[in-house]
């Protein structure tokens, strides 16, 4: 007669669920990590990078006078050609205190630079007109960008400038200071650096002495009416 024997199933069912128990938690364990390395990162992109330094922007200085555009007109009387001219020209005074007294004579400054540039835009205007076609005798002049401002001197070198100052006059000497900060990078353009030279030549003889530091042509263009193309 047969025996019957009972199956060995609950010590098999009980290693399953012991192994199972330890793939789930597992898998929580790897996706827990997975779900933290993402925030981690999404939390470092949004704060704000580490105390970077602002660029500095160009600024202009309390010195500058910028009046209204200067404007012309040439004609050619043999051929009737109009060329219209227009000048954005800034005056740099050498000090703040100089530029209540620029500002005073600028209506007789405006008149002299339109005498120069009336002179020196018609032999220009006959060149141009000579040897270039109609449509290409046309230009355009942008001064270059403004240089920005330097940072300001430590206390320990503002210290150190008046330390030499007082040995320096100890000695009987003197330190030439140096020339405040001027944002006008040097014109590339050797006609418009020459008619700057010339326009300040020409408003230094109606200004005091060593009132006025620089002019500065910062954009030119212009306009020949008789080039335009006919619909």
């Amino acid at each position: 007669m047969a025996t019957f024997q009972q199956p060995k199933t609950s010590a098999n069912t009980t290693i399953f669920k012991r192994v199972v128990l330890c793939m789930i938690a597992g898998l929580l364990s790897t996706l827990v990590l997975l779900g933290a390395v993402p925030s981690a990162d999404a939390s470092t992109k949004n704060e704000p990078a580490a105390e970077e330094d602002a660029p500095t922007e160009p600024v202009i200085p309390d010195t500058v006078i910028i009046p209204d555009p200067v404007s012309l007109t040439v004609v050619l009387p043999k051929s009737g050609t109009i060329r219209q001219l227009v000048f954005n020209i800034w005056l740099e005074a050498a000090t703040k205190q100089d530029v209540e007294v620029i500002e005073s004579r600028m209506p007789k400054i405006i008149n002299a630079f339109l005498v120069d540039l009336q002179r020196l835009m018609y032999r220009d205007t006959q060149n141009r007109f000579e040897t270039r076609e109609p449509g290409k005798r046309g230009f355009k002049f942008d001064a270059p960008a403004l240089l920005p401002s330097p940072p300001a001197k430590t206390e320990e070198e503002l210290q150190a400038e008046a330390d030499a100052a007082e040995e320096a006059a100890e000695k009987g000497e003197e330190i030439t200071p140096e020339p405040p900060f001027s944002p006008f990078a040097p014109v590339p353009n050797r006609y418009f650096s020459a008619l700057q030279f010339q326009l300040q030549k020409t408003a230094q003889s109606i200004l005091p002495p060593d009132t006025l530091r620089s002019v500065q042509v910062r954009k030119f263009y212009d306009h020949w009416p008789g080039d335009a193309k006919k619909r």
